[in-house]
Parts: structure tokens; sequence; C-alpha cells
């Protein structure tokens, strides 16, 4: 019987373009989503264009997910600036052993999102409400703070 893996392989060419589409101000997409396969492997589960309310259709309770969100903070200016939301979800039905591997592969994905602004740890659907992003973000605003978010 194999051991759980203690590294995870983030270098295949779908996950780092999908990450740089995100990260690129001139791409449509705007999120990104890893999940483990089945054989422990981390594989793309899901991007696209529809903000963190796609993010959301796409995940399940019974996953682990890493992903990023694209915001952009407006001020009353017009100015936009983009902000980068890492998230890490652990669904409520995801078995013990699983959880653990968490707190194992997460500075692996911190590393390959790096230049996030905010971190989210989420367990439901409701600890990625755009009011609890909104806060956290809010919170860490320097001097010049922005008056909304925008999630798509």
């Amino acid at each position: 019987m194999a051991g759980a893996k203690r590294s995870v392989d983030l270098s295949s060419a779908d996950i780092q373009q999908a990450w740089q589409d995100v990260r690129n101000d001139g791409a449509d997409t705007n999120w990104i989503l890893l999940t483990y396969a089945d054989n422990g492997d981390v594989v793309l589960s899901g991007k696209g264009t529809g903000g963190l309310t796609e993010m959301k259709e796409q995940m399940n309770s019974n996953q682990v997910y890493f992903g990023v969100v694209r915001v952009r903070a407006v001020d009353d200016h017009g100015s936009k600036r983009a902000k980068f939301v890492f998230i890490t979800y652990v669904g409520a039905g995801v078995p013990a052993i699983r959880r653990a591997r968490v707190s194992t592969h997460k500075p692996e994905f911190e590393r390959l999102f790096n230049g996030y602004h905010i971190q989210v740890y989420a367990n439901s659907e409701e600890d990625l409400s755009e009011d609890a992003i909104t806060s956290s973000l809010h919170a860490c605003a320097g001097a010049h703070k922005p008056q909304a978010y925008e999630f798509s």
C-alpha cells in the first residue's frame, strides 16, 4: 500500500496556462480551480470567466479545492485594480484522511498562486460570499480604499 504523497506536481501545462490567464488583465479568464484526482494527482478542475459565482458552481462538498478568483477594486475616480483571492475549500463531506493532506500541500499552492492579496479558508458556500470576501479585502486595503469590488 502506497503512502500519501508528500508533495504535489503543479507543473502541468494546463494548470500553468490557466493561472497565467487569471493573472493577465487582458484575458477574460478570472478564476482557476484545482483539485485532487482519484489517484492523488492535482488536476485543473475548472477555469472560467464568470467570477466567484461560476467558480462556486463547480464545487461540491465532498471535495478539496485550491483556487484563485480575480476581482476588481473600483474607486470613485473610476480606477479599477485587480485583486486576487486565494481560496482553500475543504467541503464538509471530505473524509479526515483527505483533510489532513491539505495542510501538507497548501504551501505549494501558495507558491504557485504567488501575488494573491488575501486567503480564504472555506468549508461551505456561505464562507465564500461576496460580503465576506469584500470585508477581508477592505481590511487589508491601504490608504487608497476602493468603494466597491466587482466579482465577475
